[in-house]
C-alpha cells in the first residue's frame, strides 16, 4: 500500500460553491402581500436563473424562521444581525405604513458583540436591520434594494 498522500487538486472557479442569499427586511404585518409575491413568483424565477448559472439561490424570509419562543426570549435581534451578516452582499428591504416591533431590552452580550448598538437603542428592529445590512457599510449600497409603498 503506498502512504503518499495525493496532492489536493488545486480550487478552480467552476469548483467553488457560488451562492446568493437574500436577507429580506420589512414589518411582517404591513408588507405580507409583498413578500408572498416575491417567495411565490419572483424568487423562484431568480432560482431557476441562478441554477442554469451554476449559482446556488436562497432567500432568508424570517417571518417563517423566528419561533414565538425565540421571539419571547429575546433572540429575534441576534438571529436577524446573523441572518444579515450570512447574507451579505444581498439585502431588500421592503418598507410600508409601519415602524415594526421595537424591542424593550437589548441583551448586554449582544450590544458588546455590536456595539454599534449602544447608540440605537429604542428602535424597531427593522430599522435595525437596515441600518447592520445597508447603511453602516457603504459596500453594501449597490446591493441593496428598497420598495417604498
Amino acid at each position: 500500500m503506498n502512504n503518499k498522500k495525493t496532492p489536493a487538486m488545486p480550487r478552480t472557479p467552476q469548483s467553488i460553491d457560488r451562492q446568493i442569499r437574500v436577507f429580506i427586511s420589512s414589518t411582517f404585518r404591513d408588507m405580507k402581500a409583498e413578500r408572498d409575491y416575491l417567495i411565490k413568483f419572483t424568487f423562484p424565477q431568480l432560482g431557476r436563473l441562478c441554477e442554469s448559472r451554476g449559482v446556488t439561490w436562497g432567500e432568508v424570509d424570517l417571518r417563517w424562521g423566528v419561533t414565538d419562543e425565540e421571539a419571547a426570549e429575546g433572540k429575534v435581534l441576534p438571529i436577524c444581525l446573523e441572518e444579515i451578516k450570512r447574507c451579505r452582499p444581498y439585502f431588500i428591504g421592503l418598507l410600508g405604513e409601519r415602524y415594526g416591533w421595537v424591542p424593550q431590552h437589548i441583551p448586554d452580550d449582544l450590544i458588546a458583540q455590536q456595539p454599534w448598538l449602544e447608540q440605537h437603542r429604542h428602535r424597531s428592529v427593522t430599522e435595525l436591520e437596515i441600518i447592520h445590512g445597508v447603511l453602516r457599510n457603504a459596500e453594501m449600497h449597490q446591493h441593496a434594494c428598497f420598495y417604498f409603498r
